[in-house]
Formats: structure tokens, C-alpha cells, sequence
């Protein structure tokens, strides 16, 4: 580390970056240089924006310049460098494994699944087949079968598509046991008769797309094909991201396709909930992305508000390929610096990443 002078030069070019502050501040103070557990150095600054506003503590150290931009407070402000200081550290630790954890989690990407809800126990394959093909301009291959005229089950592969990406199709001629769907349908706030509806279905079609190359492409061609279905007379619901959705919400959000746009809203669900402590907004479906779903836990907000924020959130992590870590932040302007939890779900399986909004 350089001198008190030199660092302080640091953290203010550090706070005029346009992802930051984006400015200079109006003042910066040294306050003094502690050491953490592993003998790092730490300088401890405050600064402020404006003459009225209030002090903020930033920290610069051998892993780097950091600030939550948040208040200055001379009592805790050793506990709090030393915590900026490990967030800090721990980000370049999860940047120098990020190589191998993007290896891990691509084991399991590409990978959709959906079961989708008949009137009737019965599907034309030929129909089906006709009809992915003049809406979407891409024609799908099964192995030729002499024997069975009206096969249940195909596994397609389709043109534009990596070679190892599948479209499989199955036929079960009953419902899905155990009421597993009507328990789902209840969590589609967007869907008055979701739970009714489902309750007639008869049948089920289980739709998998398998890909090994690009999560996205598998993810398009996994919306193409319920898209088709949804079209179908005999398709009542589409069960898929523990929620059951209305087929006209799905040929709706899909239609960004043909505008060569991602159509997030046909492959993640954007789940809210209420409990006494407030209001809770979820995402079910990143995983199939190599990413960890979303959560916000019991905030006083407004649902329509914690949804679009989720929305945004997502569409930043699947467009420009981010994997979010524990103890990071995040936000949408240079003051906003939300913290990231990981822990056990909420309202989806396994682990999530928790936003402090």
C-alpha cells in the first residue's frame, strides 16, 4: 500500500467511476489503518457527497478499494471496514473459482421439464409437428418408426439447434397423481381459475428439452414447443416452476421470440407471496441456467415493485452471464447497495440467493 496521500487519491478516483459515486466526492478524510485476522492492512476513509450530506466509510486495502456507501458511524467503524474488507476478499476468491464453478453448475444447466395439462388423453404428433414447423420456421426430426403409426412418446431434434439438443414428448393418459398440480396452480396470483382449471385436466404431456451446449438455445427451444402446445384446443394449463400457468400467458410471453428477444417470462417464474411480516418475491427456473434463484424475504414494499425489481435482476444475471456470490452487492443506481445472502430457500428447493431490499 502507498502512503495516506496516495490511497486517499486512490479512493477518490475509485468513487468518480461511473458504476460507483460516479463523481467526485465533495470531501474525504483519512481516519485511520487497522489489520484483520490475516495481518492484511487496511486504511479506513470517510467521505461525503455533498456539504449537507452525511459520511460514508470506504476502505482501501492490498485486495482493493471498496464501499457499501453506507453511513459513517465512529463507533463500529473497525467492525465495519473489517466486514468491507471480507466481502472484499471474498469476491476475489469467488472470481479466481469461478472457472470451476461454471463448470460445476453447467452439469446440471440446459435441462427443462414441463407437464402439460389435456382435456382429452390424445395427441397428434403429425399436427403438433406441422404446426412447430409453420410457426416458428423450424422443422423438428424423430427417427422414423414403421411399426407404430400413433406413437406416445418421440425424441426430436431440431434444425438451428446444437446437434446434442433434444425435444422429447411423451404422452401419459391420466392425470398427474396425488393432486400435485391443483396444489401448484394456487401460486399463480396472475391465474383467478387456476386451481378449477386444472382440476378437469385428464391427461398430461411430459415436454424435456436436453441440450449440453448453450442453456439459452435449450431454454428457446423448451418455450417454442409449449408455445405450440398452448395453441392446442386440448391444452387447459402448462405445470412447470412449481406454478401452473395459463396457456395464453405462455404463447404471449414467447412472442418475444420473434421479436429475437429472450423470452424470460415463458422460462422463469416471478413468484409473490404474502405472510405477516410483509411481502416476498422469488424467482423459480435459474437453475436450469446455471444460476442460483432469487429471493426477497418479508419486505414491506410493494409486491408490484419487488417483481420488477426480481425482473430486472434476472435479466441481468441470464444476459450478460453473471453468477452472483454470498456477501456481494447489488443494485441498479450508484447508491443502491443491496446485500446478498445465501441460504437455505424460502419458497423454492435447496439454496437461494436472499436480496436485502
Amino acid at each position: 500500500m502507498g502512503s495516506v496521500e496516495e490511497e486517499k487519491k486512490n479512493v477518490i478516483e475509485w468513487l468518480k467511476h461511473p458504476h460507483e459515486l460516479g463523481k467526485e466526492p465533495q470531501a474525504v478524510e483519512y481516519v485511520k489503518t487497522i489489520q484483520d485476522a490475516e495481518g492484511m492492512e487496511c486504511m479506513i476513509f470517510k467521505y461525503r457527497k455533498g456539504r449537507l450530506s452525511p459520511w460514508l466509510l470506504a476502505i482501501s486495502s492490498e485486495a482493493g478499494i471498496f464501499s457499501h456507501m453506507e453511513k459513517y458511524d465512529p463507533a463500529t467503524a473497525e467492525k465495519d471496514a473489517d466486514d468491507l474488507l471480507q466481502s472484499l476478499k471474498n469476491f476475489w476468491k469467488n472470481k479466481a473459482a469461478e472457472a470451476t464453478e461454471r463448470e460445476e453448475r453447467a452439469k446440471s444447466a440446459g435441462r427443462f421439464m414441463a407437464f402439460v395439462l389435456l382435456k382429452e388423453p390424445v395427441w397428434d404428433h403429425e399436427r403438433f409437428e406441422k404446426d412447430f414447423s409453420s410457426e416458428w420456421g423450424i422443422k423438428l426430426s424423430a427417427p422414423e418408426n414403421d411399426e407404430d403409426k400413433n406413437p406416445t412418446t418421440l425424441v426430436y431434434s431440431a434444425e438451428k439447434c446444437n446437434e446434442s439438443t433434444l425435444l422429447a414428448v411423451s404422452l401419459v393418459d391420466r392425470p398427474i397423481p396425488e393432486g400435485e398440480a391443483e396444489y401448484h396452480a394456487q401460486f399463480n396470483y396472475m391465474w383467478r381459475d387456476a386451481v378449477a382449471v386444472t382440476k378437469t385436466h385428464q391427461a398430461h404431456m411430459i415436454v424435456t428439452v436436453m441440450g449440453k451446449s448453450d442453456p439459452k438455445e435449450s431454454g428457446i427451444l423448451f418455450a417454442k414447443a409449449l408455445t405450440t402446445f398452448c395453441r392446442s384446443g386440448n391444452t387447459i394449463g402448462v405445470y412447470y416452476n412449481d406454478v401452473v400457468a395459463e396457456p395464453r400467458f405462455l404463447v404471449d410471453a414467447s412472442a418475444m421470440i420473434k421479436q429475437d428477444q429472450f423470452p424470460m417470462l415463458s422460462l422463469i417464474w416471478f413468484g409473490l407471496g404474502r405472510s405477516e411480516h410483509g411481502i416476498s418475491a422469488y424467482t423459480c427456473g435459474l437453475t436450469k441456467f446455471g444460476k442460483d434463484d432469487m429471493e426477497i424475504v418479508d419486505c414491506p414494499k410493494d409486491p408490484g415493485e419487488l417483481r420488477n425489481f426480481l425482473l430486472n435482476i434476472t435479466a441481468y444475471v441470464i444476459g450478460e452471464d453473471v453468477i452472483l456470490h454470498d456477501g456481494e452487492t447489488i443494485g441498479f443506481t450508484n447508491e443502491q447497495r443491496l446485500k446478498i445472502v445465501r441460504s437455505k430457500g424460502v419458497n423454492v428447493s435447496g439454496d437461494s440467493l436472499k436480496i436485502l431490499y
